[in-house]
This record gives C-alpha cells, sequence and structure tokens, in this order.
C-alpha cells in the first residue's frame, strides 16, 4: 500500500507530465518549422535542369489557430532557400474564406526564379481561391500543365483538381505532353494509385499533416486518407513515380501538433543516371 505523500508526489508528477506535453503540443511545436532537404532523381533530367531547387508549402489552414505572422515568417523561410520554384499544395484556408485575402498578400511575397505554382486542397473554394491567388501572381494549376524551358531543355509542371472536393482528371492534365519529365502538383496523395500509371516522374502532395499527432512506438493515430498510414509523410516509390508527402505547416480540427512539425521542403533534382 503506497504512502498518502507517495500518492501526491505521483500525482504532481504525473499532472506536471501531461501540463508539459500540452503546452509542447500546443505551443511550441506548431511554431517549430522543420527545413528538410531531400534528393529527388529523375531519370532523362534534361542537363540544364540538374540541381534544380524546388520548395514546397503545403496545408497552411490560415484560421485563428495559424496567424497571418507565422506565415510571414515561414515565406521569410522559402524564400531565404532561393528556390528555382515553389509549389504550394493545397489548403490555403480554414474553416473561412475570410482568411483568403491575407494569405493570398503573404503568399504573393514568395520569390522564385522561375514561378510559383500552386493546386487547391480540399478546404479551398475552387474559384474565389483560384481567382485570389492569380491575381497574386501565384500560377494555379487545375488539371493541366504548362512546359518550363531552359533555352531549348524542357520539363513539365502539372497540377490536378483535389481528390475530394474537386473533379481530378488526369487526362485534360497530360493531353499534349510528351516523354519529357513530368513534375505534378496534387493536394492528396491517395490519388498517387491513379497517378503511377501515368508516367509521371514526381508528385509533391500534402493533405496529411503528417498525422498532425505522432504517438512514439506507435505513429499517428489518424491520417484522412483511405490508406491510414501508408502515406503519412515523406518520400515513397510507386511503380515508376516518386511522390513526397509534406507535413504542411497548418493545423486541423484541434490546434496541436505532437512529433509532427510544420515541414517546408526543399528538392534537388537530379539526373538518376548521373547519380547512381
Amino acid at each position: 500500500m503506497i504512502s498518502r505523500r507517495t500518492f501526491i508526489k505521483g500525482a504532481c508528477g504525473y499532472v506536471l507530465g501531461v501540463m508539459s506535453v500540452g503546452s509542447y503540443s500546443c505551443l511550441l511545436e506548431p511554431r517549430w518549422i522543420e527545413i528538410k532537404n531531400v534528393f529527388i532523381n529523375i531519370r532523362a533530367l534534361p542537363e540544364r535542369f540538374e540541381g534544380m531547387r524546388i520548395a514546397q508549402l503545403s496545408d497552411i489552414h490560415h484560421c485563428k489557430y495559424v496567424p497571418r505572422e507565422f506565415i510571414k515568417k515561414c515565406v521569410r523561410k522559402v524564400n531565404a532557400l532561393s528556390p528555382d520554384i515553389i509549389a504550394l499544395t493545397g489548403d490555403f484556408v480554414y474553416g473561412s474564406k475570410e482568411f483568403l485575402s491575407s494569405v493570398a498578400e503573404e503568399l504573393s511575397e514568395l520569390k522564385a526564379k522561375e514561378g510559383v505554382f500552386a493546386v487547391l486542397g480540399n478546404h479551398d473554394n475552387k474559384d474565389v481561391t483560384a481567382d485570389t491567388l492569380a491575381k497574386r501572381g501565384i500560377r494555379v494549376l487545375i488539371n493541366e500543365h504548362v512546359p518550363l524551358y531552359r533555352k531549348k531543355d524542357y520539363l513539365f509542371i502539372a497540377g490536378v483538381d483535389d481528390l475530394w472536393a474537386g473533379k481530378l482528371n488526369l487526362e485534360t492534365t497530360l493531353k499534349g505532353v510528351d516523354s519529357k519529365p513530368k513534375i505534378l502538383l496534387c493536394h492528396n496523395p491517395d490519388a498517387i494509385e491513379r497517378i503511377k500509371h501515368t508516367g509521371i516522374d514526381f508528385v509533391m502532395a500534402g493533405h496529411t499533416h503528417g498525422g498532425q499527432v505522432c504517438l512514439p512506438l506507435y505513429g499517428p493515430p489518424i491520417v484522412y486518407s483511405k490508406f491510414g498510414t501508408r502515406y503519412a509523410s515523406g518520400l515513397f516509390h510507386e511503380e515508376r513515380t516518386i511522390m513526397y508527402v509534406n507535413k504542411g505547416i497548418g493545423v486541423s480540427n484541434f490546434p496541436v501538433r505532437f512529433f509532427a512539425r510544420p515541414e517546408i521542403t526543399l528538392f534537388t533534382l537530379q539526373n538518376s543516371l548521373q547519380s547512381v
């Protein structure tokens, strides 16, 4: 039988532990940005695109829990990476479109040598969001592609509509492309089951927030995907397609992150034949 004193000490320790975890997951980790550097091997990458740098920012979820000042901080960090291209993979606001104008204004400060491209997520109003971002100089790709040239060399940058809230159409997206490398922006990684058969080389996705809460030795209890934790975050190879799932910078449902830090990813492209 434990003494009253031992019980009180144990109870106090438990309460302090819970409070510490709560403070960390609510106050520290949601603002503790992680910058990941990832090399992507692409078959037959044109020589002029060797070393091309793409910064990805995803799932901003601008709302009362993801303030404008934090978005401004993320934009500064992306710009400091000096990317050639910036990819925005959807979910710009959360809960209300009243936050759209301010997030678009902050994103208009993004600087990339060869353009800022975006797709929409399941929380984005299709017409309003696309128009607002376009007015800020951001190229929104909805089931379409554009060639990106470096002198006579080129590759394709493509983007699809959201798998849940839109009408994802890969046939329309890829109509007219040739054998040159194809890079796709796609909000929901579940779409990889359809994408991996199309000859797309590299997919940048988001949506999952890495589960947003990851328990030690267990992983994320909840991931909004029909595949569970399979595509929660990180790098995946499906047939000849590489996909990277970014954990995003915002939050959903609850203003917490635990072992799933907000993420900015910097990709460096390299020719797979030269990197062997």
